[in-house]
């Protein structure tokens, strides 16, 4: 059974209308899904609430820079942005790349160019979501495949889901709970389960790594060094 394809959101944050309308129809026939933000002065709050894969970014907007835009964008989260803009000068292309754009190309642009630098980013972002990292340890999500420096392993789908919540959490605890929901996806769970799964991940980290996972009783778990 072929698997169901998964539409990449695209959030376009740009006041022209006739340029936006165009690009809505240009991406959406290309199969994107396709947002856009009215309330300029909210357009960051809005694209966290919105998750899109990919932002195209104006810079001349009304109240608002796109650079502010951008800044406060790539503080919060890791969405890749494409500043599509008719400012063109060095100046502002250095600028915009140095608070965080992933890419910057402007107006007019042809529209198979546009599509290039798209998919290049969000091939190379699919690739870095597909990777958690803390320090030197890394787990590779599509694999299960948790390595530390040269040595590795693969786990079953249980426990990498284990140590992906611990990952992503780092260095804070995780509630029993918490952990059970993102496991199971129910906090109505054998407890025994949850702590087999844990005790088998913890020789295999000490086997492969200086991490462990200790529990601190009443909190839930979490991820840490031998050495601490």
């Amino acid at each position: 059974m072929k698997g169901l394809l998964i539409m990449k959101k695209i959030l376009i944050i740009e006041d022209d209308r006739n340029l936006l309308n165009e690009l809505r129809e240009f991406l959406g026939n290309r199969g994107y899904e396709v947002s856009s933000i009215d309330n300029f002065l909210k357009a960051s709050e809005e694209a966290l609430d919105l998750k899109p894969d990919l932002v195209i970014l104006d810079i001349n907007l009304p109240g608002i820079s796109g650079f502010d835009i951008c800044r406060s964008l790539k503080e919060k989260s890791n969405i890749p942005i494409l500043m599509l803009t008719s400012r063109i000068g060095i100046e502002d292309e250095i600028k915009g790349l140095e608070i965080g754009a992933d890419e910057y190309l402007a107006k007019p642009v042809d529209t198979r160019r546009l599509i290039l630098r798209m998919e290049k980013l969000l091939n190379l972002f699919d690739h870095f979501q597909d990777i958690i990292s803390v320090g030197e340890l890394r787990l590779e999500l599509s694999t299960c495949k948790l390595s530390y420096k040269d040595a590795y392993l693969i786990l079953p789908q249980t426990e990498a889901d284990i140590v992906k919540k611990l990952m992503e959490s780092y260095p804070e605890i995780v509630t029993k709970d918490d952990l059970l929901e993102a496991v199971w996806s129910t906090i109505y769970i054998d407890e025994n389960i949850l702590q087999v799964n844990i005790t088998r991940l913890r020789k295999k980290l000490k086997n492969l790594s200086p991490y462990n996972i200790y529990n601190k009783r009443g909190s839930g778990y979490g991820l840490g060094v031998y050495d601490e």
